[in-house]
Parts: C-alpha cells; structure tokens; sequence
C-alpha cells in the first residue's frame, strides 16, 4: 500500500514535493520517488507525480513508483493490491510482453498498453491509480468498484490534482483547513462523517467508486469501470440458494487471492462470526504461522470486551494469538495520534485505531479484516441509526438564502423528525464507504500498515447482492454465513450474539478540560455550528454515559480542526 499525488499545472518546486512526501510518508514509509514533466515543450503546464511505497510485493527497488514503461511513453502510481495479477501476467506474457520485476504495478502499465481502458474491469483488487499516456496527452484515473483505497481530485480552471489524502493537498498549497467545504461540513455536523462527494476541505472531492476518468488537455470525461457491480444503486434480482457451496468456493477464492505477498500476513481476530470464519479459511490456505490479535480493556468500566471469545477461536485453529489490553491512561494518550492519522474527523474511528496501533506494534504489517461482512450479509438487524437518515433529510433543506447557522438548525430539526426504519442500500453502502473504509485506511496507513477485506472481493460483493436479502427474509441475519461456519468455527462463536468494539469514553470526556462543551462551542461557532446542539449532545451524555458519541463528533471535529 501507497500514498499518491499528482497534478497537470504549474510544476511543483522542490520544497513543495519535499512537503507532499512528508504529508504521505506514513503510508508509504519504505521508499518514495516523483517525476515531472512538462505537457509541451516549452510550455508552463506539467504533469507531476509523487509516491510513497509500503512495500509488499517484491519488495526490490523494482517496485519503485512513479514506475515508466520501458519505452518511457507511460508512467504510473499505484496504490493498492492487484490480487489477479498472476492471471493478468500470464495473459500478457501470450502477448509477448517481458516483465521486469514481480510487482502488481508493472502489470497495469503493461495491462493499459494492451487493453487500454478495459484494463480497469479486468482489476481484482483494491486500487487507486494514476496513469500518464504522453503519446495521447492524456492521464487516467481509476478507483476499486468498493472504494477501499482513497482518491480524491480537485478540478480547477488552472489544472487538476488528485492525491490519496486531503494532507497532501494542503502540504501542495491547494487547499487549507481555514477553507471549508459548506456541505461537507453539513454532512458531518448530522452523522459524524463527511459524505461523498464532499469533503471537509473547499474545492476538494472524493473521485468515485468504480469510475476511471480520462483527462486531456482540453476537456475531461467520466465513465463507468469495467463490469464489477457497484455497491450503490438498485438491489438486482433476488433468488434463494439451493445449495451453500457457490458461496463456499466464493470464500476460500476471494482469501486465496488475498493471501499474497512477500511480507507475513496477520488477522483482526474480534471474538465473532465473521473473523472466525475468516481465520478458519486463511488457516487452510496459508502453511507456517498465522498471527493473530484481539484488543480488550484494563480497568474500563461499562467497556466490551471480547478478547476471551477471541482466544477460544484462535486455540481451535492453532493460530499464534496475542490479547492486548488497553488502560484508560492509554487510550488517552493515543488521542493526539490518532487525530494525526485520519484524514478526516470521524465519529467512528478511534477504535479502529487503537487495533491498527495494536498490530502494528505487535510486528504485523498485513492484517485481514471481517469489514463488510455485516454490510453484506445482513449483520445488522437493522440499520436505524438517525445518522444515516439524516442523508436524506439534509438533501430537503434549500442551501440558498440561510445563514449558516439557520441552515444547521433547520437541518437538525429535519432530521431528528425522521423515521428510523431499516437502511436501503444506498445508506448502508455510503456508511461502509463514508465511514468503515474511510476510517480503517487511513488509520492502518498512518501505522503502515496494508489491510486485506476479502468479504468486499468483487465476486462475493456481487453473489451477496443477489441472494443475500432474500436468505435474510427467509432464515434470518448472517444466514449463509453462519452455515459456513459449521464445520469451522467453534459453536460457542457461531451461537454468540453481536456486541462490537464500543469504547467507555464518557468518563474521560466529563474530566478532560480540552473537552468542555464551552469551549467547544467557541471553536465551532465560527463555522456555524449552533451551540444548541453542543449542549444538547453533552447534556445527553450526562444522563445517559453510554450515549456519548453525539457529544464525541463535536469534540473530534474541533481537535482536528485545531490540530
């Protein structure tokens, strides 16, 4: 995993790509590079290209990025894994092409040679990229069909950036924490994350899932990627399954493929289904050790802690286990940090956090995750969190003619009128994106630290789509999931019920003085943020410990606002 930047513009000087790799160097702490070029001869527009390298894949100098064709024509940066690469390699090899190093990224310069833009539908893998065709004048951006790796671009009459972090466009001097975005500040005001296409910086957005641009010097186009189906958008047909093996061999295909590279792979290991089964079934595709690690809490009262269950799972797969648990002097301390780390405030990332920190100091530096398997398959019994209607209710509020404060209020007042049925697609996808995706990559890449997802493997995304709502209605949550389990997973795992990470924060939120509602209130005033709904949130938390993640989304808000 990487950290990217580029733009067609003015040529970056050597104290701004200096700044751009520092503000990426936590994701790619092994090696960095850049290239720049003009796009005429002579001329004051050029292509720059920045990278910093995680390396996991051949793991030589080969690798290194900005990567040029042989022919010197194309050049490319890359962030992600490409897990079909040996398939695609071989294809090309029938084509003629000689490869130089093993790395996934030489395939996608040899792979754009051939197919040009199919090559993006062709991709199993999680990926941002970047590609410079100079015979075409034109440059290519493409990103997974989830959205697991970031990409953002900011469009501008003068040129185009894009980068993998909101920090590199601030260290490149085109955008400023002291410029926010009015939307997307709106959007996390009402749940606690920003939402895509927004971003919390002006002029900045998120590129979208499963999209490649094309961009030349005189326009720009957008069109679909590839045949991989996208999370949002209308639930296909639904059909029960006659049989569990198609999901079956979808599993141990999507972990085959997964289970990759040339550095030691390790495992989120929670105490539930989903990482139990994903443990059984990395179990027996990799031979030698497997690491495995469960964060719990020391001296936290009211905190969950599922580091026994955990261990019972990881004794009957014979993996090699370690239990970390956290003091409240620690989780504290690790506050600061993690502000660092996200790209955006996020009501929801700290505890994601924490474990990366965890891994990361336990020797880990590729972990699997069960993220998306809830999404997927129906973990949730529903998805009634005010937060994700709230989507809605801010879209019925005219932006014009308000103050922002009247704008904020009447947004709250919408939404807290809204119903809370169960989430449609659309709002359980852009909580995976906005928020699950959002969150874990930017906290394992300021560890450097690479994140697998098998359960978002396009194969499997697609098979849940399909059959997925229609087991639920019939059997239950998780129903096909659990029937892998069976004969995997211990049944004391499979029968437990669902508790999550949840984190005993309001204690130290009631004590910490950085965390006055007073002074929050002066903080966010300026950006229009009514006090009413500070005190709201904090009087909240006093009533009711346990609900102390409304008052939390203000206080991440004005740390990373300050930080």
């Amino acid at each position: 995993m990487c950290g990217l930047f580029g733009q067609l513009g003015s040529p970056l000087s050597g104290p701004r790509q200096r700044a751009v790799l520092q503000a990426l160097q936590g994701r790619g702490p092994d090696d960095h590079g850049q290239h720049q070029e003009p796009l005429r001869k002579g001329g004051d527009q050029w292509l720059s290209l920045l990278h910093t390298r995680l390396a996991i894949q051949d793991l030589s100098p080969l690798g290194h990025q900005p990567m040029a064709s042989p022919e010197g024509d194309l050049w490319v940066v890359f962030n992600g894994e490409i897990y079909n690469q040996w398939q695609l390699r071989q294809e090309l090899q029938h084509l003629g092409v000689r490869f130089r190093s093993g790395s996934d990224t030489e395939v996608l310069l040899h792979g754009y040679r051939h197919w040009g833009q199919a090559l993006w539908g062709r991709l199993n893998g999680i990926f941002a990229v970047a590609l410079w065709d100079r015979p075409r004048g034109q440059l290519s951006l493409a990103r997974d069909s989830c959205g697991v790796k970031p990409l953002l671009w900011q469009r501008r009459p003068a040129g185009l950036a894009f980068a993998s972090e909101l920090s590199a466009f601030e260290a490149a001097g085109l955008a400023s924490r002291h410029q926010l975005c009015a939307e997307g500040l709106r959007s996390y005001a009402l749940w606690g994350a920003v939402a895509a296409p927004h971003t919390l910086l002006q002029g900045v957005e998120v590129f979208p899932a499963g999209h490649y641009a094309v961009i030349h010097a005189a326009h720009e186009t957008t069109q679909t990627a590839g045949k991989v189906p996208a999370l949002l958008g209308p639930q296909p047909f639904e059909a029960p399954l006659c049989s569990p093996q198609p999901l079956a061999d979808l599993l141990a295909q999507a972990v085959a493929r997964q289970a990759i590279g040339d550095r030691p792979v390790g495992l989120f290991l929670s105490g539930g289904l989903d990482s139990g089964l994903l443990a059984a079934l990395l179990r027996g595709q990799r031979q030698g050790p497997i690491h495995s690690l469960a964060v719990g809490f020391h001296g936290l009262a009211g905190a969950v802690d599922e580091t026994d269950r955990a261990a019972i799972t990881a004794a009957h797969l014979g993996l090699l286990h370690q239990r970390v648990l956290i003091t409240a002097n620690e989780l504290q301390a690790a506050f600061d940090p993690f502000l660092e780390a996200i790209d955006q405030p996020s009501i929801d990332g700290f505890n994601s956090f924490l474990v990366t920190k965890a891994a990361r100091a336990s020797g880990m530096v590729v972990a699997f995750s069960g993220l998306g398997a809830d999404e997927l398959f129906f973990g949730y019994a529903h998805m009634a969190w005010r937060s994700q209607r709230r989507r809605l209710a801010c879209r019925r509020i005219p932006a014009s003619g308000l103050a922002p404060c009247t704008k904020m209020r009447l947004l709250q007042a919408r939404a807290d009128r809204c119903g809370s049925g169960g989430a449609s697609n659309e709002e359980t996808a852009a909580y995976l994106q906005d928020t699950l995706l959002r969150d874990s990559d930017a906290v394992t890449m300021a560890q450097g630290l690479e994140l697998r997802v098998p359960f978002l493997d396009p194969d499997l995304v697609a098979f849940a789509r399909r059959h997925c709502a229609a087991e639920h209605r019939a059997a239950g949550p998780k129903t096909l999931l659990r029937q892998q389990a069976q004969a995997l997973v211990p049944a004391e795992i499979q029968r437990g019920p669902k508790r999550g990470f949840n984190l005993p924060l309001a204690p130290w939120l009631n004590c910490d003085p950085r965390f006055d509602p007073r002074r929050l209130m002066a903080r966010l005033r300026p950006y229009g943020i009514p006090s009413q709904g500070i005190w709201r949130s904090w009087a909240l938390m006093q009533l009711t410990p346990r609900r102390w993640a409304p008052y939390w989304r203000w206080v991440v808000l004005s740390e990373w606002l300050m930080n």
